[in-house]
């Protein structure tokens, strides 16, 4: 179990990394852009093979709208009233979970914004 655990941590660090070089790319010149662009995209190619092979799927649910069964862990839910139309704003970890199933083996965490605002 702890190599499986090992993956998962891995799976969740990637993505956490390839979504910051997404964010990065924003503010290269165009040369580095087109640069920074393409090894995301081989690397959003490997990452799907990689977590099909393991029978595992990773969920990002931003912009979604929160709900309480939303397998996620808001870090900032008490900034809000119980009755606001939250979404998910921006997911700091995904969710990953068993695929074809349910079965979650990792929470993800997520940061809330107000719907509307």
């Amino acid at each position: 179990m702890e190599k499986f655990n090992a993956v998962v941590d891995l799976l969740s660090e990637s993505w956490r990394l390839n979504q910051f070089a997404k964010k990065l790319s924003h503010y290269a010149d165009e040369k580095l852009k087109k640069k920074i662009l393409n090894q995301v995209s081989r690397f959003d190619k490997h990452f799907q093979t990689a977590t099909a092979e393991f029978g595992l799927e990773v969920l990002d649910f931003t912009g979604a709208e929160f709900e309480d069964g939303l397998p996620i862990t808001p870090i900032n839910l008490a900034d809000f009233a119980a009755n606001e139309n939250l979404f998910v704003e921006a997911m700091l970890e995904p969710t990953i979970k068993i695929a074809g199933s349910a079965e979650i083996v990792k929470r993800g965490s997520a940061v809330l914004g107000r719907q509307g605002k």
